[in-house]
């Protein structure tokens, strides 16, 4: 028969192994930086996806990455909705990714539920405006907009808004490699 105090100190060892291990996986899981992307449309994605990469780029050293995106078109599908919601709930940023100042409207109305129902306080809201504005008053009722929800949500605003010039400069060497595929977008249209 074991003695009280060994098997005292045995159940001390085994608590502290658990709880540094605990405290490991703690640490690895918030290291992680989950990024949804939202778009309009594949060239929408494509310019979310270069964001990405350039994120990833600067941050690799310090973070691990997690991608998930989603279209426009699928927030109308209430099952996929409520897909999308979980994942921005677990998300430190979320990309809007659009071609226009005009938010869609199922993009609209899926922003302003969410908005209500975002259970972390903390994070990025970003549009991605991939074309050059036709109308600076739209752009800037766009941001408004989004800066109204970012607030509202306890998150921080970011405006990525590309010029002519930034379209017309495309250097070689710094292209992103795509995060997906042209056949994955498709295929990885549910985050499977």
């Amino acid at each position: 028969m074991a003695c009280l105090s060994c098997e005292v100190v045995e159940f001390k060892r085994k608590s502290m192994n658990a709880a540094t291990r605990f405290q490991k996986e703690t640490f690895e899981v918030s290291r992680t930086c989950q990024i949804l992307i939202l778009c309009e449309d594949f060239a929408a994605y494509e310019r979310a996806a270069d964001v990405c990469w350039r994120i990833l780029v600067q941050l690799a050293d310090d973070l691990d990455f997690g991608f998930n995106h989603w279209n426009f078109i699928e927030l109308a599908d209430p099952d996929c909705a409520r897909s999308v919601v979980k994942t921005a709930n677990a998300s430190d940023i979320i990309l809007l990714s659009l071609h226009g100042a005009d938010l869609p409207p199922v993009a609209a109305e899926w922003l302003d539920a969410f908005s209500r129902r975002r259970l972390r306080a903390e994070g990025v809201l970003a549009l991605v405006l991939n074309e050059p504005p036709g109308s600076s008053t739209a752009v800037a009722k766009l941001v408004a907009r989004l800066e109204q929800s970012a607030r509202g949500m306890g998150m921080d605003f970011l405006s990525l808004v590309q010029t002519p010039e930034e379209r017309a400069f495309q250097p070689a060497e710094i292209a992103p490699p795509e995060l997906f595929s042209r056949s994955d977008y498709g295929r990885l249209r549910l985050n499977d």
